[in-house]
């Protein structure tokens, strides 16, 4: 009989994954949604972007002019394309210039056969701070909804007082009854509860076809709520890769394969809650910890979850046992790098190693197993 020292003779390779390689594997089936961010001069584009996504497009890379208004983002990293627009600026002329480059740029792209060059969702920002919504903003949302799915952001809401931002939703109620409306700003002072972030990202998840949705909520910097509703159907796929894998009862110790489908999702998590953007030490931790240990963590859950067990030898896995186990180590991996996450988007330091230890790992599994 196998003792648990030979099996984990057996499973030790897994201390030489390649995160980066398959990390790469993952990223290269991923299907980017892009995102137009357009509206008037000065009305926050920017700042929304950086607060969402966590990145200052301008630091994030020389983008790609595509037309002289509008530049094109890929920032390494994140699985979401952002196109960037210039403002319009008063004067009939130039509202006329600004619809006819932004309309037209959207209909030329949606009008390709390659959706990954199509523009899936755009954000028309309109200032609370100018009081009012002009004849262009309603045109150019009116155009831009034929051609895709757009949304009305209204943005410094602290610079508008209650009236007068009920009187611009009214506007955009009665003249786009159709069109949803969202109120956000990014000063501190203004109280959560009267801000819609969450509504903002729920509707744009719930506008992009279901391939789409996961890279977006990658891309995520901030509100947090939205990535873990999509991080729960990341571990799903993988849990139903674990059932296809086991199609027969087997014994743990040709279970490599179901081993690799879940060190591989914990790379994906990880690298989903943007995690892995920080330096090359966290990565160096997580690797370490929790990937190079993902088989043991394995042969010692069963051993605790498993009543009969007796040995890690003795051990079968079962489709049950697999999905149940997948579920239970994804769901542990996804809560620590849930909770690490919201740490560091707070911009308070973690200690990775605690955060990630072996025994941290198995008490959630086995709070999350279910037989």
């Amino acid at each position: 009989m196998l003792k648990e020292d030979d099996v984990k003779k057996l499973i030790d390779k897994l201390q030489y994954f390649d995160y980066d390689k398959v990390l790469n594997k993952i990223r290269k089936n991923v299907k980017k949604p892009s995102v137009l961010v357009t509206g008037g001069t000065g009305v926050g584009k920017s700042s929304l972007i950086n607060h969402l996504f966590g990145m200052d497009v301008a630091k994030a890379g020389s983008g790609k002019p595509m037309t002289d208004r509008i530049t094109r983002y890929e920032p390494e990293n994140y699985d979401v394309v952002l196109y960037d627009t210039l403002g319009y600026e008063v004067g009939e002329e130039k509202q006329q210039k600004f619809y006819k480059d932004v309309i037209g740029f959207v209909k030329e792209a949606n009008g390709k056969s390659d959706v990954k060059k199509h523009v899936h969702l755009a954000w028309y920002c309109i200032s609370a701070a100018n009081k009012r919504v002009t004849p262009t903003d309603l045109d150019a949302i009116a155009a831009l909804s034929g051609l895709t799915e757009v949304c009305v952001v209204l943005t410094q809401i602290d610079a508008a007082t209650m009236v007068e931002l009920d009187e611009m939703k009214d506007v955009l109620k009665k003249k786009l009854p159709n069109t949803a409306a969202f109120v956000v700003s990014i000063d501190p002072r203004v109280p959560e509860e009267k801000m819609q972030w969450n509504d903002l990202l729920g509707w744009s998840v719930d506008h992009l076809d279901a391939g789409l949705q996961l890279a977006f909520a990658q891309a995520l910097g901030q509100e947090l709520h939205i990535k873990h509703i999509q991080a729960d159907k990341l571990i799903n796929r993988y849990v139903a890769a674990a059932a296809g894998a086991v199609v027969c009862p087997l014994p743990m110790t040709d279970s490599a394969a179901l081993i690799a489908i879940q060190t591989t999702m914990a790379t994906h998590l990880f690298n989903f809650w943007g995690i892995d953007r920080g330096t090359d030490k966290i990565k160096e931790v997580f690797v370490n910890v929790v990937v190079a240990n993902t088989g043991r963590i394995f042969s010692r859950s069963l051993l605790k979850i498993i009543p009969g067990a007796g040995s890690i030898a003795a051990a079968v896995v079962n489709s049950g046992v697999a999905t149940s186990f997948t579920y239970a180590f994804g769901r542990a991996v996804n809560e620590v790098c849930y909770k690490t996450a919201s740490h560091m988007a707070k911009g308070e330091k973690v200690d990775i190693t605690s955060a990630f230890a072996m025994d941290v790992i198995m008490k959630l599994i086995q709070k999350y197993y279910k037989k």
